[in-house]
């Protein structure tokens, strides 16, 4: 029995641990910010503050002390980018040197480096995978059946996964290209927003995928330009999540789209966190990509101008989408 230990106990970290408690063959635990919370998800087995009307899974435990984690075999990565990294000197310490980390984190730096290349320099370890796809926590927590793409080096890794899953509604499919994996699970935020203010302007089947169609292309360009391989688009991690993404109004992205493209954007709006780190998406990719690739982006160079010079309306010139 493999000891599995999930990092970050809001609603995404609940819902991958409570799936992965399904498959008796795994020893699964959330590691929670206080113990408190680790007592209730053990105890009452509730999370509610995340999905108050739920009841987890009886096997799935909780600890609030980060020592636990010198016994893991498999440390899932369920922490917002900003905390992982305030974390990461204190989570070296106790992640052992040969454990499997598995980023479910989202986020670039600078010049399109990824999470995984951040994990793997500080934790000084390659044995780093990556698990992104179509899958939103409320309906993971509902077990349903749900996708992820798992980018991963070695074979011993992609058996390692594929057994934590087998038993469970968790599926995958599967690439060598961790960089494009994490990149798409950035772009694709992006371009959610740009299919949201489109919904909102135009509510028009035709419009809506015309623009779709242009923004996967713009989302393959960039893929591409960064380093990433043409095929992961079509994974679950690409095509699936983008989707998810762009067109469900669960979705935080799209749901942006629709207050500007209502209208309803404003300073305030803008001091949420969907808006910052949209900004900063768009800011990182913009600086990472050369002038001659950005020039085949109309719908991203739209989007970096309207949130840079604080425009009031979003107005697509469609005639300029067109070679």
């Amino acid at each position: 029995m493999k000891n599995i230990y999930v990092i970050g106990a809001g609603a995404f970290g609940t819902s991958i641990a409570n799936q992965l408690a399904f498959d008796p063959n795994n020893s699964v635990s959330l590691l929670c910010r206080s113990g408190e919370q680790a007592s209730e998800i053990t105890q009452q087995h509730t999370n509610l503050r995340y999905f108050p009307n739920k009841i987890l899974h009886e096997a799935l435990q909780a600890s609030a002390s980060i020592d636990e984690l010198m016994k893991a075999n498999i440390v899932f990565m369920a922490l917002p980018t900003v905390a992982l990294k305030e974390n990461i000197a204190m989570l070296k310490k106790v992640i052992p040197m040969e454990a499997l980390v598995v980023n479910l984190s989202k986020g670039i730096f600078k010049n399109g480096g990824t999470l995984v290349d951040y994990l793997k320099e500080n934790l000084e370890s390659e044995n780093v995978v990556t698990m992104k796809g179509p899958t939103f926590a409320v309906e993971l927590i509902n077990n349903e059946h749900s996708l992820f793409t798992l980018g991963y080096k070695t074979i011993s890794q992609y058996d390692l996964i594929s057994n934590l899953v087998k038993n469970t509604n968790i599926h995958i499919d599967s690439t060598t290209d961790i960089k494009g994996v994490e990149l798409l699970s950035a772009l694709k935020n992006i371009y959610a927003i740009i299919i949201g203010i489109v919904d909102a302007q135009y509510n028009a089947i035709n419009t809506r995928h015309m623009i779709l169609t242009k923004a996967f292309t713009e989302i393959r360009i960039l893929l591409k330009a960064l380093g990433g391989k043409e095929n992961t688009l079509f994974l679950g991690c690409g095509y699936g999540d983008f989707g998810l993404t762009a067109l469900n109004d669960m979705s935080r992205n799209r749901t942006l789209g629709l207050l500007i493209g209502k209208g309803f954007y404003t300073s305030e709006v803008t001091k949420s966190s969907v808006v910052l780190e949209g900004l900063r998406t768009i800011d990182l990719i913009s600086g990472a990509t050369d002038d001659d690739i950005k020039k085949q982006l109309p719908l991203f160079n739209k989007l970096e101008y309207f949130f840079s010079n604080k425009e009031s309306k979003f107005k697509i010139h469609f005639n300029s989408l067109i070679d």
